[in-house]
């Protein structure tokens, strides 16, 4: 196991987060500094994970499996099995975690999941493999995940993934995962959308994916983008802080003073939105 784990302040402002009840939090919590090894991955075992995380406390494992079971829930958790073993993956761990080092897991990777690893090996090798990757499921993969696991988000439906694994030296491998899709993505007003949620807030859980349905028939899809894209910039990686720049620009004007209005209005400002992107 690792000797830190990251933990952002913005989880504690974060919309998933914040519904969840008290235990389940600390479980999550727990799942991260205690439970997963370097690679975001445990077995699912609820009498396991309440000694690691309670072994004090009297609280039934029953408690701890519906905490676990919620987490599966909001897309924070991955089950599967693999080799005749039960198995928990930390859905985003490669988006959040950057140690030093990372040693291999113990257990097999869910499927078209990527692993990084650096560790040091007898004879002071150290072996790396896919280190320069951005690891677990990658942008794409990882909103296709989510979106079909909630079964909220429809034209995300069907997706073949490709992975090719080059072998360089004894100690060095570095894979290379291409991801493509059959689906018709640039169809859907919300794949964009969703996509970018991904890659700069988080877990696009069945709630959030309701809010940008929501915030798609509102907004310009360029403002939505952009506004996720800011709140990333301050540091402020949930829903909330982005709704809230929306909000603003709708009430105050973006820029060049321009208010969004309802209804049949909407496609006249966001006609106006590319344009006004087409020329800077």
């Amino acid at each position: 196991m690792a000797n830190k784990r990251m933990m952002s302040s913005d989880m504690f402002s974060d919309d998933v987060f914040m519904e969840l009840d008290d235990i389940t939090r600390l479980v999550w919590i727990g799942l991260i500094v205690m439970s997963a090894d370097d690679q975001g991955r445990l077995q699912d075992n609820e009498m396991l994970v309440k000694s690691q995380i309670f072994p004090m406390d009297n609280k039934p494992q029953a408690r701890v499996k519906q905490s676990m079971d919620l987490l599966v829930e909001k897309g924070l958790l991955q089950r599967y099995q693999k080799d005749g073993k039960k198995l928990m993956q930390i859905v985003n761990w490669w988006k959040h975690q950057s140690p030093s080092w990372a040693s291999p897991s113990n257990y097999p990777a869910p499927d078209n999941w990527t692993d990084r690893e650096k560790y040091h090996k007898s004879g002071n090798n150290i072996v790396t493999r896919n280190w320069d990757k951005l690891g677990g499921y990658g942008e794409l993969h990882s909103t296709l995940h989510s979106t079909l696991h909630s079964e909220q988000v429809s034209g995300l439906v069907g997706n073949e993934v490709k992975s090719e694994v080059k072998y360089e030296g004894e100690y060095e491998v570095n894979g290379e995962v291409e991801l493509t899709t059959t689906t018709t993505l640039r169809e859907s007003n919300l794949a964009p959308v969703a996509t970018v949620y991904e890659s700069e807030i988080g877990v696009l859980t069945a709630s959030i994916a309701d809010e940008l349905k929501l915030a798609v028939s509102e907004y310009p899809d360029g403002w939505i983008i952009d506004a996720l894209k800011e709140a990333s910039r301050q540091n402020k990686r949930n829903w909330s802080y982005a709704r809230a720049i929306l909000k603003r620009w709708k009430a105050e004007g973006r820029g060049n003073g321009h208010k969004v209005q309802s209804g049949a209005d909407l496609d006249k400002f966001r006609a106006l939105y590319e344009q006004q992107k087409a020329n800077n």
